[in-house]
C-alpha cells in the first residue's frame, strides 16, 4: 500500500514540475501521452508476452489518439531501449528463498520515466509536440 501512495506521490510532484498550476491538477496531455509512451514502451520490451502486448497496446492507443510525431516517439523507444540494456532491473529477494531473487519489470518500467536519460528524452519529446497539442 505505501509503494502505491509513493507512487501516487511521485506522479503529483512530476505534474508539478511539469507545469501544472496547482496540486492536485491534472498533467497536460502532452506530457501524459509522452511518458506514457515511455512506460508503454519499457513494458513493450519485457520478456513477458503479456506485458509486452500491454506495452504494444498501450503505445498503439497514445499513438492513435495524440498529435504525436512518429519520429519523437520513436527517439524516446530508443532512448528507452538503451535505458533497459543498462540492466538496472527492480529485483526484491523472494520470500520463500533467499537465494533467489525476484524482478519487478512494472516498478522498473513506472519508474524509468524517472531516470536521468529517460526523463531528458522526455523533456525533449514534449517541447517538440507540445505546439501540436496546442491545436
Amino acid at each position: 500500500m505505501m509503494q502505491i501512495v509513493l507512487f501516487l506521490l511521485g506522479l503529483g510532484v512530476a505534474g508539478c514540475a511539469a507545469g501544472a498550476n496547482a496540486i492536485g491538477a491534472p498533467r497536460p496531455d502532452v506530457l501524459r501521452d509522452v511518458e506514457g509512451y515511455a512506460i508503454a514502451s519499457c513494458l513493450a520490451n519485457q520478456a513477458q508476452p503479456y506485458l509486452r502486448e500491454q506495452g504494444d497496446a498501450w503505445a498503439s492507443v497514445i499513438i492513435q489518439r495524440s498529435r504525436a510525431d512518429l519520429d519523437t516517439l520513436a527517439r524516446l523507444d530508443e532512448q528507452v531501449k538503451r535505458e533497459i540494456a543498462k540492466g538496472d532491473m527492480a529485483v526484491i529477494r523472494n520470500e520463500v528463498g533467499p537465494e533467489k531473487d525476484k524482478i519487478l519489470p512494472l516498478l522498473y518500467c513506472a519508474e524509468i520515466i524517472d531516470t536521468p536519460s529517460v526523463r531528458a528524452a522526455i523533456r525533449k519529446a514534449v517541447v517538440k509536440l507540445s505546439p501540436a497539442y496546442r491545436k
